[in-house]
């Protein structure tokens, strides 16, 4: 039952597009190097291409001549419930769908996106990781996949709001920018809450949070459940029509970012008109602008470097601005990890890797290198724009003791503001 599930799923998802780059691939391999998972742990079953071999196999299977005649021969087997269930531990907990390997296949191939159709399958076959599939019934559910409720948020805000002395708007009509966050920064990094709130009422911002689309994280596309992915950016769109915004910024969550900017429209009504943009855009439009203003030098002294984060970097293409922001922060001690900017590495946590316990080892082992990379430079301090990847930072760095200091730009620029 798993298996026919998966299968009719998958079939349901290869059209002209699947079939054209699945028929590309010429397995060379050459996307295992780029794999952060397969670099660390050298397992050749976490090379990209093997874990397309699920949508692969069906599409061969199903729709191809040579498929049928190697399945005919016994040359090929179908897939089986055990079969998925292997495959599940692989695409869900040594994956985070950073789409680095697409940077380097020769033929061109979008890797991420394929396996992102691998999850759907695994998905409708239910067989999601038991830490992800319970925070993504918490998120349908509650409205939070960690599990805060309407009542747990509204009292989290008033307690912000008087610990940092910060003014935020709650569910004001015609404001002009809806700021949604995430449950992460709520929970883990309250501060970031406030201090972004700052950066906004310094430049004069007319914005608002709502009560009703407060949650900009979307565990439905770390799943790759469609239907539950629609559903949690409904409540953010719905939000925003009902007060009326023209503007919806995406808090620090790289996948949020992707969600909105580019999946919702290909899957979705977006309300017309509505621009989304990331907090890291509009931040750097202020400074850019004039409408704020920040201390140069204000963090020199130690050495400090970004990590770019592949849904706001790589692929959102949001590399110059931090920098540009940095560069006035630190200009002398600002230092860049080597590989950065398209070609950086993932910090191993994405995807929904972090919030499955049985993958800690994998994520564990992958930061590794991102701590030989911070350690290769004399990194004193780390600053980045996800809060996801911030999570992951605080916690693989207290993991292996290590005393790197890690910051959101959001906080680094609210704290030198003139």
């Amino acid at each position: 039952m798993k298996t026919a599930s998966a299968l009719n799923t998958y079939l349901k998802e290869t059209g002209g597009w699947v079939a054209a780059q699945l028929e590309a691939c010429t397995r060379c391999g050459i996307c295992a190097e780029a794999c952060h998972f397969y670099q660390a742990l050298g397992n050749p079953e976490y090379a990209p291409v093997w874990k397309l071999e699920p949508l692969r196999r069906a599409y061969e299977q199903r729709f191809t001549l040579a498929g049928k005649v190697k399945l005919a021969l016994g040359m090929e087997k179908r897939l089986t419930d055990s079969d998925l269930e292997h495959w599940s531990q692989i695409v869900y907990e040594a994956c985070t769908v950073c789409d680095k390997c697409a940077f380097v296949c020769p033929m061109g191939i979008e890797i991420g996106p394929l396996i992102h159709k691998v999850r759907t399958g695994l998905a409708a076959a239910g067989l999601v990781p038991g830490d992800l599939a319970e925070a993504t019934d918490k998120q349908k559910t509650i409205g939070s996949p960690l599990g805060v409720t309407d009542e747990m948020w509204r009292e989290r805000i008033d307690w912000i709001t008087d610990e940092w002395e910060a003014t935020i708007p709650v569910d004001k009509a015609g404001a002009e920018t809806l700021m949604v966050f995430t449950s992460i920064e709520l929970m883990k990094f309250p501060d970031n809450l406030a201090l972004i709130a700052k950066i906004l009422n310094k430049a004069g911002e007319n914005w608002t949070v709502s009560s009703r689309g407060r949650e900009v994280v979307n565990f439905g596309f770390f799943e790759a459940d469609e239907e539950l992915t629609k559903l949690f950016m409904h409540r953010v769109f719905q939000a925003a029509e009902e007060l009326g915004v023209k503007r919806l910024v995406i808090s620090e969550c790289g996948h949020a970012y992707e969600a909105f900017r580019w999946t919702a429209p290909n899957i979705m009504k977006v309300p017309e008109g509505l621009e989304i943009i990331h907090i890291t855009e509009l931040i750097h439009q202020y400074w850019k602008t004039g409408r704020i203003k920040i201390k140069e030098g204000a963090f020199d002294g130690e050495t400090i470097t970004f990590h770019d984060s592949c849904k706001i970097q790589r692929l959102g293409g949001l590399i110059k601005q931090p920098r540009e922001i940095l560069q006035v922060l630190a200009p002398t001690s600002f230092k860049e990890m080597t590989p950065n900017k398209e070609q950086s590495m993932c910090c191993g946590g994405g995807g929904g890797v972090i919030s499955i316990k049985e993958a800690d080892s994998n994520r564990y082992k992958v930061f590794e290198m991102k701590l030989e990379q911070l350690q290769d430079i004399g990194a004193q301090a780390v600053c980045m724009v996800c809060s996801n990847c911030r999570l992951q930072f605080v916690d693989s760095l207290a993991h292996f003791n290590s005393a790197v200091k890690v910051h959101s730009l959001a906080e680094l620029v609210a704290r030198a503001l003139i």
